[in-house]
């Protein structure tokens, strides 16, 4: 009876590999879909009262948290785009990024949600990626085919797990005149350290008030 002798550290290595890649994948999901996304706790729709419209500054939603929106041509812009290009953009206002949007958060986020178009078409010679960073470092990706015209799936969500979190989204469309357009934008922010120790000493205090 011949037998097979197996090599344990080989086996046990080569499936430790295999657990690490499927956990680093699972950090940071990215999905595209047709139906409309979580909405999560801060939300961006580009129709608040007193909102900028037109050429608007990058920083000018820093007080929700998003300290930086920038187009990739260097000109963000505001405006009722469905009105222009089509009203499967939907009514109201939303934000076009020539060659690309690009978004920086002061805190850390662990969800992120919207609705993205742009006429970039399918891949070879179209299609878009959603690109999620770090602390400057790639964490996730999605290669997709943007929604244009009414036809594709508009809505995207970004999902940490594990302790993971990223701090900046690239939208970016890879036909030959991209230009992108997002509207909905909701996320879920991690409190900053300093807001953190405020919330503990604040229940220090309600525990000495109690006793």
């Amino acid at each position: 009876m011949s037998k097979t002798t197996r090599n344990w550290k080989v086996e046990t290595a080569t499936l430790a590999i295999a657990v690490t890649a499927s956990l680093a994948a699972a950090d940071i999901t990215v999905t595209q879909s047709a139906d409309a996304a979580t909405t999560y706790a801060t939300t961006l729709n580009f129709d608040e009262p007193g909102g900028p419209t037109g050429v608007v500054a990058p920083d000018s939603w820093a007080g929700i948290g998003l300290v930086d929106m920038q187009a990739g041509d260097g000109t963000p812009n505001v405006n009722e785009w469905g009105n222009i290009v089509g009203p499967w953009i939907g009514e109201g206002n939303s934000f076009f990024g020539n060659f690309g949007v690009f978004m920086t958060f002061g805190n850390d986020l662990t969800n992120f949600s919207g609705q993205v178009w742009d006429p970039s078409g399918a891949p070879p010679f179209g299609g878009a990626g959603v690109f999620v960073f770090n602390d400057g470092v790639e964490v996730g990706n999605l290669s997709i085919e943007p929604a244009w015209g009414g036809i594709g799936d508009s809505w995207i969500d970004i999902s940490a797990t594990g302790g993971m979190v990223f701090d900046e989204i690239r939208i970016l469309g890879f036909g030959f005149d991209p230009s992108t357009f997002v509207d909905n934008l909701s996320w879920n922010a991690v409190p900053a350290p300093s807001g953190l120790a405020v919330l503990g000493l604040g229940g220090m205090v309600m525990s000495r008030r109690r006793r």
